[in-house]
């Protein structure tokens, strides 16, 4: 899940992490486990994350028959980086 950085001014990054689309329902722990890798590089250098949103950018639809709305099937992750 390579991130997408933008600068933000002031010290600070918008990294954006988007998720690929397997047409499965979404592992959170395995996305966010990426980022959090991705953090600790970045804290090595002075950065600490000071906001994270994030957004579901695919939704795959219930099933023929069945009660629900089905998963999300890919999202996007937004984190903003701050220099300490």
């Amino acid at each position: 899940m390579p991130p997408t950085e933008f600068n933000a001014g002031n010290g600070q990054s918008l990294v954006v992490y988007v998720s690929p689309d397997t047409g499965s329902e979404i592992d959170p722990t395995a996305i966010y486990g990426q980022i959090a890798q991705d953090a600790a590089l970045r804290a090595a250098t002075g950065q600490r994350i000071v906001s994270l949103a994030a957004v579901p950018t695919r939704h795959a639809a219930a099933y023929v028959g069945r009660t629900g709305s089905g998963y999300e099937t890919k999202f996007a992750v937004a984190v903003v980086y701050a220099q300490s």
